[in-house]
């Protein structure tokens, strides 16, 4: 007996349909292949480009490591800096540092707006040396700027925030502000008792002469 094909004509049928809704979407799917391709190409060629700076940097800042001529030290730190990497970031830090150390406070707060880190204790530091720049500048609004996102970074950081917080009160003392000197003290007596007992600082002073100046 002849075994007949079944359901020929439907699955004709469908093939048919399949070509023609192809046909009909071809544009669009080459389209989407095209996006796809340059999107794949734009992060090559982002990453290459990454990895160029990112050795650029590296080496620049290598060269700066060993110099020994601090005005060369600091060109080479300064082109270093140029660079979008964490090596460029150090480099905005190591340069920022010896404008300071120049005197060069205005210079030294451009290269520190530029750099970042993701160790809570260089952001820290960054911020701190910011307030420092800007106190030598007699900026002291900005100087307390700085230094409250200085304690935000360190995140109770016991051994850098009290530093910064009296760094704060020297700065509310300039101000004649007694109020809130007093209350950076207090905030160090409070929260980090164990700081200044090594190095015989008394804070508890520092505290009780603020609250004399306030009663004056």
């Amino acid at each position: 007996m002849e075994n007949k094909p079944k359901n020929v004509a439907p699955v004709i049928e469908e093939e048919a349909d399949f070509v023609a809704k192809t046909k009909k979407y071809r544009k669009e799917l080459i389209a989407l292949f095209i996006a796809v391709a340059v999107i794949l190409l734009g992060i090559l060629v982002f990453y290459l480009f990454r990895q160029s700076q990112t050795a650029k940097a590296d080496q620049a800042i290598a060269l700066a490591d060993v110099e020994q001529n601090d005005s060369i030290a600091l060109e080479l730190y300064k082109d270093a800096a140029t660079h979008g990497t964490k090596s460029g970031d150090r480099a905005k830090i190591e340069a920022a540092i010896r404008l300071y150390q120049d005197g060069k406070y205005e210079d030294a707060v451009k290269y520190l707006d530029g750099a970042s880190s993701d160790s809570e204790i260089i952001a820290a530091g960054i911020e701190t040396l910011k307030g420092d720049c800007y106190v030598n500048l007699k900026n002291y609004d900005a100087a307390l700027s700085a230094y409250k996102s200085a304690v935000s970074e360190a995140n109770e950081n016991p051994e850098l925030v009290p530093i910064i917080l009296v760094k704060e009160a020297n700065v509310y003392r300039e101000q004649k502000n007694y109020a809130a000197e007093a209350q950076a003290y207090e905030t160090i007596i409070k929260q980090y008792p164990g700081y200044g007992k090594n190095g015989n600082v008394d804070i508890r002073k520092y505290y009780e002469r603020a609250k004399a100046a306030i009663a004056e």
